[in-house]
């Protein structure tokens, strides 16, 4: 059991660094995927890829396996965040195997059992491994011996975990390594002409010092510009192809979000004034509160600053009065008191430096302690940084709060249920000690009770049983009733917020499942709100319509006219202008100045529109131009050529613009393979 001892130690909190490298930056954004037109017969299908199903149970079946995995080596996977990585990499799976291998391979590409043996075992171990916590020496450094004595270990134990671990990353080996050889494929054959490379190093060499006045066009309506249908009609018959959506819809809803009545709180501050004189005379504080209050123990000490919200708390602890506990502090649906534990001088921060050990290499961790609180030095201690006491419970690693009571300089040693292994801590820095005090606090909090949870439910149930499912219904009832109605445009299938309330995958489910003009029955969220929905939009996937986009391009094309406009309206004024100060003055406004303005500079942040007409005009002229914002009135003050922008900064900007395209390769692909993930109707 010592290699799987060694997995949990090194594994630990760090398995997300290998979740990161199983995922390549190339995780398939749901929303970004391609068509999501499901049939009757895809409804227990997560997904297509290429024209195959991918089926529920395969998927849910991996990812159980993968699940059980990660739980097996030690890591928790139940928060909804590790529940969403693995769920991505499994994803990311399916595509590296179903999309992405087929095209690699279709391009000539492969990874022998050479290569591969030479990438797991031999000369040029991958970095997949290398990163590998488990297989790192105690210095820090890529150990062949513990990657050895892994893959001995593997074939022989008897449980499978090692296998399967092991399988885990020799598929991440060979994913890695296949991507690899595409990207090399795609940048070698990327190759920009020398007259590309020539005008590129040109643009960035002319330099334009400019001095400028610009004049907002704002978006007041002008009733003297019109836009006709056929001009919005053109517009969008121009740009149609970039004019895709994913199906979605637009919902109006009522929520009732259960809160405390005032009964709810009368009652709760009669149950907490009991508990108030039994804290003031309990022998043990801490357990009195583990036993009664509704939040733990806090093992903090408090400073009087982090105390200023709470003044009953500030004035026991740091009060001229002779007395431990608090007044009570009411605070919107809760009521707590304090009792002083302790007082000490302790710093806000501390300088940590730290080297971790297994379980079985305590004697060396007593080793490295007893040399470093004798003023010797260890080449394996590592830097953790600035610390508080906050910021180390916020961690979970609270159980180094020893750092702030141990003296600049020495060390302490910590067996970390956390880490799960030794962890040697020296103290390098600290801030300068002030008062803090301890304090057991002894908090309830106001709960609505059933009865206002079903008074909640009632009134919801009574806006959708007389709505009776029609949008007509619930309209007149939320208007006659001056209900709280809230709009919610654009919901996708994979929406998991509404609002302000997070995991409202029922109300989506709902949505998408429903008919436009549909109201719902009541929907319970997080059981504390009840959604009393209807559908007023259902938009297909696929090209928009003119009518879903007109309103927008509306606004674009008077935006536009408004600037022509304006553009001709502020030549005529300073047509007799001999100077850009003359200009500021019939304007009445300032001149602005900017120096190194160049056609080609990616750290240009002006107006496109006007880069280019700097670009285009001589020294000296005044000039007028229209921009996106506003009218730009200018004049270029002076110009220069230089050499600071080398061919190595054309070829530089040249493999950041590769490095994007890379970027964008599963996109392309998944668009390629019409990859549709219906995930969100499962998870």
């Amino acid at each position: 059991m010592a290699v799987l001892e060694k997995i949990r130690v090194k594994l630990g909190i760090f398995i997300t660094i290998l979740i990161a490298i199983a995922l390549l930056s190339f995780i398939v954004d749901p929303n970004t995927l391609g068509s999501v037109v499901s049939m009757a017969s895809d409804k227990n299908n997560v997904g297509k890829m290429d024209g195959a199903s991918i089926s529920y149970r395969d998927y849910y079946t991996q990812l159980d396996n993968t699940t059980r995995l990660f739980e097996s080596l030690g890591q928790s996977v139940n928060s909804e965040q590790a529940q969403s990585q693995l769920r991505d990499m499994v994803w990311q799976d399916f595509f590296n195997k179903k999309v992405f291998e087929p095209r690699a391979e279709a391009a000539g590409l492969a990874v022998g059992e050479d290569e591969m043996f030479d990438l797991t075992q031999g000369k040029e171990i991958s970095p997949v491994l290398q990163s590998q916590p488990m297989f790192l020496d105690a210095d820090g450094n890529f150990s062949r011996e513990a990657l050895s004595s892994f893959v001995q270990a593997a074939g022989h134990e008897e449980t499978g975990l090692y296998q399967n671990y092991w399988d885990y990353l020799f598929n991440n080996v060979y994913s890695t390594q296949l991507y690899s050889k595409y990207y090399s494929l795609l940048n070698a054959s990327s190759i920009p002409s020398t007259l590309e490379a020539a005008k590129a190093v040109e643009e960035n060499n002319i330099a334009a010092d400019i001095d400028f006045i610009m004049v907002p066009t704002g978006y007041e309506a002008d009733s003297t510009i019109t836009v006709s249908d056929s001009e919005i009609r053109e517009y969008f018959n121009a740009r149609k192809k970039n004019m895709k959506q994913p199906a979605n819809r637009d919902i109006e809803y009522v929520m009732y979000e259960v809160v405390p009545s005032q009964a709810d709180i009368d009652n709760t501050n009669i149950q907490f004034m009991e508990l108030y004189g039994q804290f003031a005379a309990a022998e043990n504080p801490k357990n009195f509160v583990a036993l009664n209050s509704d939040t733990r123990f806090i093992d903090l000490y408090f400073s009087k600053e982090d105390l200023e919200s709470f003044p009953e708390f500030q004035e026991v602890a740091f009060g001229n009065g002779t007395s431990t506990l608090s007044n009570v502090h009411e605070a919107e649906n809760s009521f707590s008191a304090a009792r002083v534990l302790d007082k000490k001088n302790l710093p806000d921060s501390v300088q940590l430096f730290y080297s971790v050990f297994t379980t079985f290499e305590e004697a060396k961790a007593d080793s490295v302690l007893n040399l470093l609180n004798n003023k010797g030095t260890y080449e394996a201690m590592s830097e953790m940084g600035w610390v508080t006491q906050q910021s180390l419970r916020e961690a979970g690693l609270g159980e180094l709060s020893a750092a702030f009571t141990t003296e600049k300089g020495k060390a302490f040693k910590v067996n970390s249920t956390n880490v799960q292994g030794i962890l040697v801590m020296q103290v390098k820095e600290t801030t300068k000690p002030k008062a803090k005090v301890s304090l057991a606090v002894l908090n309830k909090n106001v709960v609505a009770s059933e009865e206002t949870y079903r008074d909640f439910l009632m009134k919801a149930t009574d806006l959708a049983d007389r709505s009776n499912g029609k949008y007509e219904e619930f309209a007149k009832i939320v208007k006659e009733e001056n209900l709280p109605v809230i709009p919610a445009t654009r919901i996708q299938e994979s929406t998991r917020r509404i609002g302000a309330v997070d995991n409202a995958r029922e109300v989506v489910r709902w949505v998408f499942d429903a008919k436009k003009g549909s109201v719902s029955d009541v929907i319970t969220v997080s059981n504390k709100y009840y959604f009393v929905a209807a559908v007023t939009e259902v938009r297909k996937e696929g090209d928009m319509s003119v009518s879903e986009v007109a309103s927008d391009i509306r606004m674009v094309l008077e935006m536009e006219k408004k600037a022509a406009k304006m553009s001709a309206e502020i030549k005529d004024k300073i047509k007799d202008c001999k100077d850009i100060e003359a200009a500021a003055e019939v304007l009445q406004t300032t001149v602005s100045h900017r120096d190194g303005i160049t056609f080609g500079g990616m750290q240009n942040s002006l107006d496109p529109k006007f880069i280019g007409a700097v670009a285009a005009a001589k020294p000296g002229e005044l000039k007028v131009v229209g921009g996106t914002v506003g009218v730009y009135v200018f004049t270029v003050a002076d110009r220069t050529s230089g050499s600071y922008y080398t061919e190595a900064d054309a070829a530089s900007r040249e493999q950041q613009n590769a490095s994007y395209r890379m970027q964008m390769l599963s996109s392309i692909m998944a668009d390629d393979a019409k990859v549709v993930d219906n995930r969100a109707r499962f998870f």
